[in-house]
């Protein structure tokens, strides 16, 4: 009887100690030290074990930030209702970078055009030739129309269509631009409610002549041209019509606009120059000037500012480019993977860039901290806006959304990442199969 009461204190004692010793007991310090040491697959099978370990790793933020301090993370600055755990930033984010994602055309017309688009929390602009349309962006409504405009007309006597060449939406106004050599400013009330007709000017620049860049500045409506080398400030009130111009060389001519969040210096994509104009607006003056040439293939297609001292940008030959304005120099630069021309360019104002190019239809992601690119993905694009979640594109048949936040094992994986490993290698057997 001695001999079984000491085997039943020893199993009783080594039972409790193995409930203190149990790793769900261990304070959740020390779990995240050795979480942190495992690799993504065995924290997967970790978090398979058991439900404990599954809830208690999804809501570990400080986990996911380390595990993904290496990777690329897509953020949502334009859109603050997108409020994502860390854990789900990282798995949607593994999508983009691996090419897990599902396409779908969301808007379809019959004609060709070159339309643009602009995404925001609530709506979708998008032109359609001389037309600017509206649509849902909410879950199940995304290719619900809201309301379609036809934006004025200036008559002219040439083979010009009236399609909107460019169009911005800041604040309550929508400003279009057009090849007829016309703007129109249209006031906002709500987002899903039709606009109002401000202002229409049929001539900004000399007779006519095509208005290929567009910006709003407070009360001013700024203007620019390929075939002049002023940039226009038009008054936006319906009473007025004063204008100033802006001279800025006899060989400058403007491809885009892009005004920063204090809105006192005008980012400016030329066309000859493969460096940005900068315009300070409370003075009048350049504050920051680059020699221009006259070679059009060194265009500057889009331009967009990255944070309050960096303007990204992209050129007709390819290039993509990071410009820090207070030393006036380059600070990132790398080439489209198969050196095409490239249309248009976003930014998530943290480390991603997405450039699209109609050229062969296709975009691309890039990470700041690599000049090699991280996904491509095939899809027309005239224009481009995303979000952590999904990328827009528009091509001349259509709007397509790419959802991002699908499930990788029920989804087809469409990696283009090592399509084109080296982009003078493809180069080099493009030229040998034109021959």
């Amino acid at each position: 009887m001695k001999i079984n009461a000491y085997i039943l204190r020893k199993i009783k004692l080594t039972m409790s100690m193995c409930k203190l010793i149990c790793l769900e007991n261990l304070p959740s310090e020390i779990l995240f030290q050795i979480f942190k040491q495992l690799s993504l697959q065995d924290i997967r099978s970790v978090m398979l074990s058991c439900k404990t370990f599954y809830n208690l790793i999804i809501s570990d933020n400080l986990l996911w930030k380390y595990l993904f301090r290496k990777k690329l993370i897509v953020h949502s600055p334009n859109n603050p209702r997108i409020t994502l755990t860390w854990y789900n930033k990282c798995r949607i984010s593994q999508n983009w970078r691996k090419g897990i994602f599902r396409s779908m055309t969301i808007i379809h017309y019959t004609r060709s055009y070159m339309p643009m688009l602009q995404m925001f929390p609530e709506v979708l602009y998008v032109s359609v030739g001389s037309k600017l349309k509206c649509y849902s962006t909410n879950i199940g409504l995304h290719n619900k129309l809201l309301w379609s405009l036809d934006v004025p007309n200036a008559r002219r006597y040439d083979v010009r269509t009236k399609d909107i060449s460019r169009f911005t939406v800041k604040e309550n106004l929508i400003v279009c631009g057009k090849n007829d050599g016309s703007a129109a400013i249209f006031e906002i009330f709500e987002a899903k409610r039709k606009p109002r007709l401000l202002k229409h000017i049929k001539n900004c620049h000399g007779d006519g002549n095509v208005v290929t860049a567009v910006e709003v500045i407070d009360h001013l409506l700024v203007t620019g041209s390929v075939v002049d080398s002023n940039i226009c400030l038009l008054s936006l009130e319906r009473d007025k019509n004063s204008s100033k111009s802006v001279k800025l060389g006899d060989c400058a001519s403007f491809r885009s606009f892009a005004i920063n969040e204090q809105q006192k210096k005008l980012a400016i994509g030329l066309i000859g120059s493969c460096k940005p104009l900068l315009l300070d607006l409370n003075m009048g003056e350049i504050c920051m000037n680059t020699n221009t040439a006259e070679d059009p293939y060194r265009s500057i297609t889009d331009i967009h500012w990255h944070n309050q001292n960096e303007i990204v940008y992209v050129t007709f030959t390819g290039s993509i480019h990071l410009f820090d304005i207070r030393t006036g120099t380059i600070t990132y630069e790398t080439k489209d993977p198969i050196d095409a021309s490239l249309h248009c360019v976003r930014t998530d104002k943290e480390r991603a860039i997405v450039v699209g190019s109609s050229q062969f239809s296709h975009c691309v992601l890039y990470d700041l901290r690599s000049t090699r690119h991280v996904q491509e993905k095939y899809s027309p694009v005239y224009s481009l806006d995303f979000d952590s979640t999904k990328l827009l594109t528009t091509g001349n048949k259509g709007v397509t959304m790419l959802r991002f936040n699908v499930n990788p094992r029920t989804t087809i994986v469409q990696d283009y990442s090592q399509a084109f490993r080296y982009s003078k290698r493809h180069t080099y057997i493009r030229r040998n199969l034109q021959r």
